[in-house]
């Protein structure tokens, strides 16, 4: 069971009132707790308990708590106090309220990483691992502050793939309306004149001039039920499988799948970096690293290496076997692993995958725009065809 907010109003010992939230699985839960704490409850609500779900957060709103908190405990804060400081002056209720909870959690005894973890679960999962090596080691500031910057560039590197992607979605989408009002507006006018002229039409213009007047005569049927799959294909991708199965298609298609490979080999390359930075083990950085990556093959491939690291395996060795570096990428680990500077290695690495993968976007894009076209130019030179033979058949009746 997920933990859920509550607000409450309470006594203290020394009978201040006290107004405050908390995380708990339950209301039962969160009155014990409070009563553990030798607080009389006066009220007791859940935050967004007649809301339709859990409310959205902004990735810059987050990244911001995060660079804030680096320099506030850069600069001796009292991390505590700092939460605070944050928790007031940010624009966006719903973290502002999320790190109120955080700072009942650390009045509490709990740690940083456990405190965000519980009360702001908007952070992906390596963000609270970081934090956790970060506290244990003693270079919190640093590892926020590189957080937030992995949580840029990924936000970065998502923009750039929506922004390559939207010029071909938005020729597919004309295409599909310009498709859409010839089958709905010109064809079954044509039907209509064959049928007047009582020309007979089989093939390709029969096709065509069938599927215009089913679509005119149950349009709304058929946008129903494309909507419906639509629906039921973004519910799928949404599930784990789902996910494996867009990995795999996407691993499969030419041009795209070395644009996966190379943000996916980039991303877990930075993760390495900064949990190596922050004092964390071989293993368990790359157990990290690997749980930060979407299903598919470089996770998979990332997780085989675990066992050969155990193993007692060197570093490249066990990750060029696993597939999840390139030669090219397991040499500069090498060089890292022999002088010491793994964690620069790694960032090195992230680099180079990152210059790749936005050739690899240049060129999937440069292909996409042109295919997208003839896509569109395919569905409307058949309907033309279709039109123009179906004339054809109208002469021949005249004739």
């Amino acid at each position: 069971m997920s933990a859920r907010r509550f607000r409450y109003r309470a006594l203290d010992a020394a009978g201040v009132t006290i107004a405050d939230t908390l995380m708990a699985e339950t209301r039962a839960d969160a009155l014990r707790r409070l009563a553990g704490e030798k607080k009389t409850v006066l009220e007791l609500t859940e935050v967004g308990a007649q809301g339709p779900g859990p409310a959205r957060t902004s990735s810059e709103g987050a990244v911001l708590v995060l660079r804030q908190l680096a320099v506030m405990t850069k600069a001796g804060v009292d991390l505590l106090e700092a939460i605070e400081i944050i928790a007031s002056s940010l624009p966006e209720k719903t973290i502002a309220d999320a790190l109120r909870a955080a700072a009942v959690s650390l009045r509490q005894g709990d740690r940083l990483a456990k405190a965000l973890e519980q009360n702001a679960p908007f952070y992906p999962p390596y963000v609270y691992a970081l934090v956790r090596a970060g506290e244990a080691s003693g270079r919190l500031p640093l590892v926020l502050e590189e957080a937030a910057r992995q949580m840029t560039f990924e936000k970065r590197v998502a923009r750039d793939i929506q922004n390559a992607l939207t010029y071909p979605a938005f020729l597919v989408l004309s295409g599909l309306a310009s498709v859409g009002f010839l089958f709905y507006v010109v064809v079954p006018k044509f039907a209509d004149m064959l049928r007047n002229a009582r020309a007979d039409v089989g093939g390709l213009s029969g096709a065509v001039l069938d599927a215009g007047v089913f679509f005119h005569d149950n349009a709304l049927l058929v946008l129903g039920i494309i909507a419906a799959i639509v629906g039921l294909l973004a519910a799928f991708a949404a599930t784990v499988q789902g996910r494996r199965t867009l990995a795999a298609i996407g691993h499969a298609t030419p041009g795209l799948r070395r644009l996966l490979i190379t943000r996916q080999r980039a991303a877990w390359s930075r993760i390495m970096a900064l949990a190596l930075a922050a004092g964390v083990d071989i293993l368990e950085a790359t157990n990290l690293a690997s749980q930060s990556l979407p299903e598919g093959k470089i996770k998979a491939d990332a997780s085989a290496a675990i066992p050969m690291l155990r193993a007692g395996r060197p570093v490249d060795e066990a990750f060029l076997k696993s597939n999840t570096l390139a030669p090219v990428d397991a040499s500069l680990v090498r060089a890292g692993q022999r002088s010491g500077a793994l964690g620069e290695m790694f960032r090195a690495v992230a680099d180079r995958n990152d210059e790749d993968m936005r050739d690899a976007m240049k060129r999937f894009t440069l292909v996409l725009e042109p295919a997208a076209i003839a896509l569109v130019a395919g569905f409307v030179g058949l309907i033309v065809l279709g039109l123009v033979s179906a004339l054809a058949s109208i002469y021949d009746v005249v004739g």
